[in-house]
């Protein structure tokens, strides 16, 4: 056990091993991140604890499958480095080790995490779990839907933290797209009983050669088909959202990517189910670009605001300005903002020379098999009910309707009725009644005003009517006015559903309001 100062210059001296050193570390990109995601302007970090002869599962896994081979007599013991916010030496922290009850909490409650250093060249980041900074889910706070809690046991004293685990891409067994799918492996294999397999198990998983039919290890990285194939080995399965962009430049050659607003409708639309999402980007490498994958753990959400009749639909997703990604070659919990319509600024926009953007190429959405709607069978339904809506409420409101589309488990809708404005009695028949696990919610909003909520059967067929429940927050006069109003005027307003159930879908509105 060694306790320092923390300090950029400490920073990298433990960040070394005997096959990568310090003059090697100080230009890698994550010491470049750590530094500020540490440093004052970030988790303020004042001591450092390092634990030597570690032994890290995930390293062991991939030591036995690739190192251990090597006639390079690699160690297979790494070092853990504890990072802590308070000030104190070795004879404190020994007090605090033997410590019973409260006695030197204010060591144990500074504790902000830790980076494991794996025994190899270079690619020395392994399994890292550091401390979010402030997050909640109310609006204009960042909120970190993709983490889970964590158990560090260090020196007999259990510490906790919630987080997602990061770790750097070897280039040997794992590339950028299986650090991707392994930190969404992390959580979801606590809230989903899938399976936690480690990078060499998950590359293995992906297929059984490289996409150019050379070997698998060393692994030279997986495309789209290898990613949703390891995806679905580890017992979930993948929605992959294609480019609804065509960029044409100078020279007339045409590109497809992502917009910032269909990434923003998809990130806020699987959030609430918490499985991080994986994003395929094109990033900037110098005067070059490639291909990367990020995993995706949060974002940051304005709250509604008040706005006057719109030409085009309202989402609530497009107040999302930030996002936050674990981006394997560089940090946890990486800042990304949104430019224009479909370019992105990461760390690789922000340390590129000419600050060239980043750009979205594909989203791959893991779900539970069990979820068989998607997003965009729900989107259809919902610009029916905002056509039809906005011909009522035309003549009665100067405020656009701005729509909020999200996948929630059952039991998460039924707690959040409790602390809704709905009559007693009303709530207390939605707690009783039979759902489905999982629920797609459509809701209305008028500025902050929540209208209407729609819930969908998200584990239904698409093609038949999957309404399960309408609520409505509306003044008893003004709904009565609305159902007349739908009910006069079916003839002519369910055509704008554009679904094959389409009348149904009206019945159900009518039936429901």
């Amino acid at each position: 056990m060694v306790i320092l100062p923390y300090s950029d210059v400490e920073l990298t001296n433990v960040l070394s091993n005997n096959y990568t050193p310090v003059s090697v570390i100080s230009k890698k990109y994550h010491y470049i991140y750590f530094k500020d995601y540490l440093g004052p302007h970030g988790l303020q970090a004042k001591t450092i604890l390092v634990e030597d002869d570690y032994v890290s599962k995930d390293f062991l896994h991939d030591y036995a499958s690739y190192y251990a081979f090597c006639f390079e007599k690699y160690p297979k013991f790494c070092k853990r480095i504890h990072f802590f916010s308070e000030s104190f030496n070795e004879d404190d922290f020994k007090k605090a080790m033997l410590s019973k009850g409260s006695e030197q909490e204010e060591i144990w409650n500074s504790y902000l995490g830790f980076i494991v250093v794996k025994p190899i060249p270079t690619k020395v980041v392994g399994f890292t779990v550091l401390k979010t900074f402030d997050s909640g889910a109310d609006f204009g706070m960042r909120y970190f839907w993709g983490v889970r809690d964590y158990s560090i046991h260090l020196y007999g004293n259990e510490l906790k933290l919630k987080s997602l685990a990061f770790q750097e891409q070897d280039s040997v067994l794992a590339a950028c797209a299986t650090t991707a799918i392994w930190s969404m492996l992390n959580k979801a294999s606590i809230d989903f009983h899938t399976i936690l397999k480690s990078p060499s198990q998950i590359t293995k998983d992906a297929d059984n050669v490289s996409p150019d039919g050379s070997r698998l290890f060393p692994n030279k990285g997986l495309n789209l088909l290898q990613i949703c194939q390891a995806i679905f080995n580890s017992g979930l399965v993948s929605e992959v959202k294609q480019p609804d962009l065509e960029i044409r430049d100078a020279s007339g050659n045409v590109a497809k990517f992502v917009s910032s607003l269909y990434l923003k409708k998809i990130l806020n639309a699987y959030s609430a189910i918490g499985i991080p999402i994986i994003l395929v980007i094109n990033v900037p490498i110098g005067s070059e670009r490639g291909l990367h994958a990020i995993t995706v753990t949060g974002y940051k959400q304005n709250p509604p605001t008040l706005l006057p009749p719109q030409p085009e639909i309202g989402w609530l997703a497009s107040n999302i300005e930030k996002l936050y990604a674990h981006d394997d070659q560089w940090g946890p919990f990486a800042r990304i903002k949104f430019l224009n319509d479909y370019e992105i600024e990461t760390p690789w926009t922000v340390f590129n020379s000419t600050n060239q953007p980043t750009l979205v190429t594909n989203i791959v959405v893991p779900v539970y098999p069990k979820v068989r709607i998607s997003y965009e069978d729900i989107e259809v339904i919902v610009l029916g009910l905002d056509r039809i809506l906005t011909f009522f409420f035309s003549t009665k409101i100067v405020a656009d309707l701005v729509w909020d589309i999200k996948i929630d488990y059952s039991e998460t809708f039924k707690k959040q009725l409790k602390q809704s404005i709905l009559d007693p009695s009303e709530i207390l028949n939605l707690l009783e009644k039979s759902m489905p696990k999982y629920l797609w919610i459509g809701t209305c909003y008028i500025g902050t005003f929540k209208v209407l909520e729609f819930s969908f059967d998200a584990t239904d067929v698409n093609n038949g009517m999957i309404g399960e429940g309408i609520i409505c927050y509306l003044e008893p006069s003004i709904r009565a006015t609305l159902k007349t109003f739908l009910v006069a005027n079916k003839s002519v307003l369910h055509s704008l559903f554009n679904h094959a159930a389409s009348s149904n879908y009206y019945d159900f509105i009518c039936d429901n309001i």
